[in-house]
């Protein structure tokens, strides 16, 4: 990553995190509420959560590996429709976030908060990629190993808990 932890880090961070994960089984149900509280206000998993990111549901969960590198790395698998952008403007303006939409007169932004911004083509003096995830890295970091595997316990839960 750009400005986060290197790569062999995050190797180590995901090797760190599967041996946790092969100790133990979790609690879904105690998955679920961290769910909620760390990655539901963006992703959603079985019709609850945001739309900030891509929604997990059809996500191969099951794939341990690659859940962890997309967690430890957000960056590293920026999935389509989920890519960064910033504008600049000619009025001196930078908005950040994602395209919604756009055709030749308009380009349609949609920020991290849900918000939706049209700009006009004519007012738009760069539009450039951004090649890092909104999503922040280290979220693991924040929790203990029981936390951890109650975590994955509940994404790879393959329906909705009653």
């Amino acid at each position: 990553s750009v400005d986060g932890a290197s790569t062999e880090e995050m190797r180590e961070l995901t090797q760190k995190y599967t041996q946790i994960l092969s100790e133990n089984t979790g609690n879904p149900y105690d998955g679920r509420t961290l769910f909620a509280k760390h990655c539901g206000k963006c992703h959603q998993l079985f019709n609850t959560g945001g739309n900030v990111g891509p929604n997990l549901t059809a996500f191969k969960r099951d794939d341990i590996q690659r859940m962890l590198e997309n967690i430890v790395n957000p960056s590293l698998e920026i999935r389509e429709g989920y890519e960064n952008f910033a504008v600049f403007t000619s009025d001196g303006r930078t908005l950040t976030g994602f395209i919604d939409d756009q055709d030749n007169r308009v380009v349609v932004m949609r920020g991290v908060d849900g918000q939706r911004t049209v700009v006009n083509r004519d007012d738009i003096e760069e539009l450039a990629g951004i090649s890092r995830s909104v999503m922040p890295e280290g979220i693991l970091k924040t929790l203990n190993n029981d936390e951890i595997r109650n975590l994955f316990a509940y994404l790879r839960a393959s329906q909705p808990l009653p």
